[in-house]
């Protein structure tokens, strides 16, 4: 199953998938949030395109568990996306995927953008590991 996951931000959208087995996750592309609505017909014109079947979205969390107040705002465009997309959303927790995406590599200074895929792409994997029936 191809799956699509999103590092929301209020500015900027990453965008990382995986191959239909799960095994292989890409991080793809950036999306410039101009407004909710334009943000979801773009990534349902992505996952049609891509054939994805399944949304995840990161929920950033405190470290006591409990999610932050940017999580209300990312279920509401959650919701907005699987209206726009027809597609099952999905949220995984997400701490410190921008950071491990920003510091935890070690390469050459990157962009915000390719901050932004990277953070998915972890995302992604984090997704994948916790789902029993995906074992890599």
């Amino acid at each position: 199953m191809r799956i699509l996951a999103l590092d929301f931000g209020e500015k900027r959208i990453g965008l990382a998938t995986c191959d239909a087995t799960g095994q292989v996750v890409a991080a793809r592309q950036t999306i410039l949030r101009r407004s909710d609505a334009a943000a979801a017909r773009e990534i349902a014109a992505f996952c049609a395109q891509e054939e994805v079947e399944r949304i995840v979205l990161g929920l950033p969390r405190f470290p006591d568990g409990r999610e932050s107040p940017l999580a209300a705002r990312i279920r509401a465009f959650g919701q907005r996306l699987s209206r726009e997309s027809e597609l099952p959303v999905e949220y995984h927790e997400e701490t410190l995927t921008s950071w491990e995406a920003e510091r935890g590599r070690a390469r050459a200074p990157r962009s915000k953008g390719e901050i932004d895929r990277e953070a998915a792409a972890i995302l992604l994997n984090d997704y994948l590991s916790d789902q029993p029936e995906r074992r890599r």
